[in-house]
């Protein structure tokens, strides 16, 4: 003889509570209606704020008397000068410095040229003036 389990086929309340909450859970706000305004999105042109930049002042520099000594001139040279500091540089050094200052000026100059291009573009004339007749 079988024994039949005491267990029928129903679905027990655990089960039946847990996918009701999985169905809500998933359908979200949608089974309360259309309480939820949809959102509309309006591109407008804004006017360009002009730029509020003042043109960087002219360096002044303080002049700098530079010195060649050479084997030649180094007593005389160094024998005219109050407290005299060396500095000292290989041709192939110097060159180096050279460039390096070349490049210097270059960088100020693009970024010059940037700002320009920036100040340029945020301050045109967007509504240019009707022809007249």
């Amino acid at each position: 003889m079988k024994v039949l389990s005491t267990k029928s086929a129903r679905p027990s309340l655990r089960t039946l509570l847990t996918i009701s909450a999985i169905a809500i859970l998933t359908a979200g706000c949608g089974i309360l209606g259309s309480g939820v305004k949809e959102i509309q999105t309006v591109a407008e042109p804004t006017e360009r704020t002009p730029l509020n930049i003042d043109p960087a002042r002219p360096v002044d520099l303080d002049g700098v008397e530079w010195i060649v000594v050479t084997e030649d001139n180094a007593d005389e040279v160094l024998g005219q000068l109050d407290n005299p500091v060396v500095f000292g540089l290989s041709t192939s050094d110097y060159e180096r410095l050279s460039i390096n200052f070349a490049e210097i000026r270059q960088h100020i100059n693009t970024q010059r040229n940037i700002l320009m291009r920036y100040k340029e573009y945020y301050e045109e004339d967007t509504n240019p003036p009707a022809p007249s007749e």
